[in-house]
């Protein structure tokens, strides 16, 4: 056999055996617990009701954020149904790197102040500051970006890329048997939160298409298990350009988020930060907050200028396969906006006066087939 011809079916069996399964292919013991924490819905979509408020918020300026949060809490039906008296509450913010959120990367520390405000009427119970940073050290994301004071307001503080206050992670059955993933490893901590919320930056990705609040949960497996050789959680983008789009679903499967709200006032288009050639700042002026993060990330897909339905390789998807119709597929929440609640802040007649073109990052013109979960794939609660 050629040595060309032995390369080529090398790759391809290596190719079949990790689309296969997981990435470190290990049984998984029977006792294993499924999932960090559950879905809190048995009917309907598995992430909560898919209602949506769009709110105009012109800068970053504190009574400015309040003001835009408050407005859309209020729209959606407030959060006594997502948050309960007594409840432990964990957010996620996207501290991807330690770069001012002004520069469009990361998630600004004021959208936290305000709803962190919201929180505590309802419950007194501790607040989680959770992340996992890829790149800079997290307690230096903290630090630089002001998520530091936040613990004079009560706030603990939370590094996932270390196992800390425990000696070890903790392993978890992906629910449905996972897509790519069987099992994750994840802090502990995690499973303390009765509530989840994600609170994310508005941005164009060069491998998912766009990181909102489902991709944002990339932070929550730690660096130190998946990424061994020092880069940016290497294992969870997968071997082929696809794995991505199922990784993210086996991670929000494995927690669930209750609550997603974008950063959308200054956000970036052409990739996820100034290391992708192209990316660039872009400014939007809106916030996006609803009860069910499928529904939201549709939302801000749509408010970039690109249609959340669309399939691999149409924009914004030309790098990967549409990772809102998996979680749609799953039964996680709805990729189209037919079905989702949207409510509009003042001052935005229709959700049509309120996109601006973000585009797209550069796109590998390699085309293979998409993923379509079968049945058999579906999460049951």
């Amino acid at each position: 056999m050629k040595k060309s011809h032995l390369a080529s079916l090398i790759g391809l069996i290596l190719l079949i055996c990790f689309n296969a399964g997981s990435f470190e292919q290990e049984t998984i013991p029977l006792n294993l617990k499924t999932g960090a924490r559950s879905f809190r819905y048995t009917e309907g979509w598995l992430l909560g009701p898919p209602v949506v408020a769009v709110v105009k918020c012109g800068s970053y300026d504190l009574q400015e954020v309040r003001r835009a949060v408050a407005e859309a809490i209020g729209l959606i039906g407030g959060l006594g149904d997502v948050i309960k008296p007594k409840d432990a509450v964990a957010i996620k913010p996207n501290l991807c790197d330690n770069t001012p959120a002004e520069w469009g990367v990361t998630t600004h520390v004021n959208l936290a102040i305000a709803l962190i405000e919201h929180i505590r009427k309802i419950t007194d119970s501790e607040i989680t500051i959770m992340e996992g940073t890829g790149a800079s050290p997290t307690i230096d994301c903290f630090r630089d970006m002001g998520w530091k004071d936040l613990t004079k307001k009560g706030c603990r503080l939370l590094d996932l890329n270390h196992p800390f206050p425990h000696t070890d992670f903790e392993t978890y059955a992906v629910p449905g048997e996972g897509l790519y993933f069987k099992s994750l490893r994840l802090n502990k901590e995690i499973e303390k939160a009765d509530v989840f919320i994600s609170v994310a930056k508005m941005k164009m990705h060069s491998s998912a298409g766009i990181t909102l609040t489902l991709k944002n949960q990339f932070g929550s497996p730690p660096r130190d298990v998946y990424a061994p050789e020092g880069t940016s959680k290497s294992m969870l983008h997968g071997l082929s350009r696809h794995d991505i789009s199922m990784v993210i679903n086996d991670i929000n499967a494995a927690n669930p988020i209750n609550l997603a709200m974008i950063d959308g006032i200054i956000g970036m288009e052409g990739g996820e930060g100034f290391w992708i050639p192209g990316a660039e700042r872009k400014a939007l002026r809106v916030i996006v907050v609803g009860k069910n993060a499928v529904a939201v990330d549709a939302v801000g897909a749509f408010l970039m200028g690109h249609n959340p339905a669309a399939e691999y390789p149409s924009p914004p998807f030309v790098n990967c396969q549409n990772y809102l119709r998996i979680a749609r597929d799953l039964g996680l929440g709805p990729n189209d906006l037919k079905e989702i609640d949207i409510k509009l802040g003042k001052g935005i007649k229709r959700i049509e006066d309120a996109v601006v073109y973000f585009k797209t990052a550069w796109a590998n013109p390699e085309v293979e087939p998409d993923f379509k979960p079968t049945e058999a794939h579906r999460i049951k609660p």
